[in-house]
């Protein structure tokens, strides 16, 4: 995957003359690629099932839905279609098209390009084919050299930013720049790559594993160089701009801070400030400890764009810098603790942890394409794809010494957890209990998440699949003693995908016990979920030849028998009879010899 960037905008539809120009020059497009489009032909012939191991070209994506039944595997294979060949699909009731929306399709003038692509396109063909006489008749003449900014740099082999558009944009001309930046990759979903190294793990991190990331501000005047996408090039102002609006950097950058505790607050990521900057040029030089951070963060005044317009861009993994538009009125505003700009920051780094724009439009997501003030930071579907590419906020914990510690426990204690997951099928989670008394544990085991519905941008940005999170894998739980970590005390997994699974088990000793909660599904997908337990007293242990009740069967039991059976004390009637006599001594023998449970 190309590393790449994404940014923030909002445009307000302004008119373009007829006789202002409208570039539509072809270059050369040597970027290695798969096909671009699919035929309606080869579409039918996926939810068919005879080109299935096509689906392997694709990324995994939070939004994928895997099942073994072929109605599932149709539905899956009906995600991956260009939204055009959806419709066809639903048109004619296909096989896994149920939850498309035909009539919201239809409403939203989409650009139909089936038949019209080939896989020898370049970049600006492309463009000129995403573009209608309607929306051209729209673009300013900014709006205009962006596009074909970006078309110039996809047809020379590069990477570009992604765009992520501010209320009021023109959803077409939105639609239009998101399917030209995923040109080259022809990402259908959420995801793209996560982070592999950092200057604090270093390299070869993978799917699921706890990632530390290190950010700095850059230093006024360090170069912010021309990436393609029209808005040209300069010299940071980051620190005059903020300063102007906010003070002091001790005012505004804990603003930035947090942004990156939520994030970490909610996934399996970790954050250090590097206070470092040496000012090297942006997005390229890899973050160092105490010379600059993986993340760097800085402001210019955009070209080809005013108020409201482009917000931010953001590189995709390994580069994640950060670069505003310096003097945006956009962010005058500091209402609710500054909560439009703090939206912006969270949803430039998602792009910055390897995530894509989600649709529908409902303001219940921070990856949607336009910025909101409905919430604050991250909501679940973000957070589900920042657990899927980095584990959850306990990791790690899938050995014995990382597990997640439930504490000290006696017999009437209680302890939960939440925003924990499975970021798939091979993932386990690791609980460890400390008992302190024997106890009957109750471990409650329930899913956290929704269903909603969910998929790429597309032009209107109003459909999407609904996607039941609640449902991604069938959980089980399995107890151990720390004596013997092979075999299980007990094992559960009675209730399915979706449901609550409860073990139940009476532990008669004090000593560290391990839950592990594994996934007996075979999707690889992530499921969150939640964790309560509870223990409760045990009835006492009948002993009754422990007539010292120290718990142990010794020669001062019998001592304490033989006394008080020659004084005839009724504790030494065993088989109450209101007798003494060998009755009683052969059977407080028989209850010695039996031990105590």
């Amino acid at each position: 995957m190309l590393e790449g960037l994404s940014l923030y905008t909002r445009f307000p539809p302004v008119g373009l003359g007829n006789d202002e120009p409208r570039k539509t020059e072809k270059g050369n497009y040597s970027m290695s690629r798969t096909a671009l489009t699919l035929t309606a032909t080869t579409a039918f012939a996926l939810l068919t099932g005879s080109a299935h191991a096509a689906s392997n070209a694709y990324p995994d994506c939070i939004a994928s839905i895997s099942e073994i039944d072929m109605h599932d595997v149709a539905s899956r294979m009906f995600n991956l279609l260009p939204e055009d060949q959806q419709a066809k699909i639903a048109l004619a009731g296909g096989i896994g098209s149920e939850g498309f929306d035909l009539e919201a399709y239809e409403n939203g003038a989409q650009i139909d390009l089936s038949e019209q692509i080939d896989a020898g396109i370049t970049a600006h063909e492309y463009l000129d084919l995403l573009i209608s006489d309607e929306l051209g008749a729209r673009l300013t003449q900014e709006q205009w050299n962006i596009l074909n900014s970006i078309a110039d740099t996809l047809d020379s082999g590069k990477a570009v930013p992604h765009l992520c558009f501010a209320p009021g944009t023109d959803p077409e001309y939105a639609y239009a720049i998101n399917q030209l930046i995923e040109f080259p990759f022809q990402i259908l979903f959420q995801q793209t790559s996560r982070w592999n190294r950092t200057a604090t793990d270093g390299s070869g991190l993978s799917q699921g594993d706890p990632t530390t990331i290190t950010y700095s501000f850059v230093p006024d005047g360090t170069f912010i160089p021309n990436l393609g996408l029209g808005l040209g090039s300069g010299n940071s102002v980051l620190f005059a701009w903020l300063n102007s609006r906010y003070g002091n950097p001790a005012t505004w950058q804990p603003l930035f801070h947090q942004v990156f505790d939520r994030w970490a607050e909610l996934t399996g990521l970790s954050y250090v400030y590097e206070p470092n900057d040496d000012g090297a040029n942006t997005n390229g030089p890899i973050g160092i400890i105490g010379t600059r951070g993986d993340v760097r963060i800085g402001a210019f005044n955009f070209s080809n764009d005013g108020n409201f317009g482009v917000l931010a861009y953001n590189n995709f993994p390994n580069d994640g810098d950060m670069i505003f538009d310096a003097y945006d009125t956009y962010y005058n505003s500091t209402s609710l603790n500054s909560r439009g700009l703090r939206n912006v920051i969270a949803h430039e780094h998602g792009h910055g942890l390897g995530m894509l724009h989600v649709c529908p439009i409902t303001q219940t997501k921070l990856m949607e394409p336009f910025a909101t003030n409905s919430f604050d930071g991250p909501q679940l579907d973000d957070i589900l794809n920042g657990q899927r590419h980095y584990g959850d906020p306990t990791e790690p914990n899938n050995d014995l010494p990382e597990a997640i510690m439930m504490g000290s426990l006696d017999a009437t204690d209680f302890w939960s957890i939440e925003n924990i997951s499975i970021d798939d099928n091979s993932d386990v989670d690791i609980f460890r209990l400390d008992l302190t008394e024997r106890a009957k544990l109750t471990f409650l085991l329930g899913p956290q998440a929704g269903e909603y519905r969910t998929g790429p941008q597309t032009q209107s940005c109003n459909t999407g699949t609904l996607v039941d999170y609640n449902s991604m894998q069938d959980l089980e739980i399995a107890l151990y003693s720390s004596e013997n970590i092979i075999i299980p005390l007990a094992t559960v997994n009675s209730e399915g995908a979706g449901g609550i699974d409860t073990l139940v088990h009476d532990l008669e000793s004090a000593g560290t016990y391990y839950l592990i909660v594994s996934a007996a599904s075979n999707v690889n997908n992530i499921q969150r979920y939640q964790v309560t337990a509870f223990t409760q007293e045990l009835p006492p242990v009948e002993c009754p030849a422990d007539l010292t009740g120290d718990g142990n069967l010794d020669f001062f039991d019998v001592s304490a028998f033989l006394s008080a059976y020659n004084s005839m004390d009724p504790i030494a009637d065993f088989n109450d009879d209101g007798v003494f006599n060998f009755f009683d001594v052969s059977a407080f023998l028989n209850e010695y010899n039996a031990g105590c449970p």
